[in-house]
C-alpha cells in the first residue's frame, strides 16, 4: 500500500514517530560480549533475544502500526 497522506493520517503523531523509529531500528541490532552468538539486543529497545533485528514485542508493535495505518481491521 502506498503511504500517502491518508495512510499517515490514520496514526497519531506519537504512533508516526514510533513507526519510523521501529522501521529504522529493524535492521540494527547490537551484540554484547555476554550474549551467546545466536542472540542479540533489539535494535529499538535493547532487550536481549534470540535472532537479530527487533525483539518480538517491538516487531508486534511495528506490525500493529502498519495494519492500523493501512486501515485494515485486525478482526479480518
Amino acid at each position: 500500500m502506498k503511504r500517502d497522506k491518508a495512510w499517515w493520517g490514520r496514526l497519531t503523531s506519537e504512533e508516526r514517530s514510533d513507526l519510523v523509529y521501529l522501521e529504522r531500528s529493524e535492521y540494527r541490532s547490537g551484540s554484547s560480549w555476554n550474549l551467546p552468538d545466536d542472540c542479540s539486543e533489539c535494535g529499538a529497545c535493547g532487550t536481549p533475544h534470540l535472532s537479530h533485528g527487533l525483539c518480538p514485542r517491538c516487531s508486534d508493535r511495528l506490525r500493529a502500526l502498519i495494519v492500523k495505518a493501512g486501515g485494515v481491521s485486525r478482526e479480518t
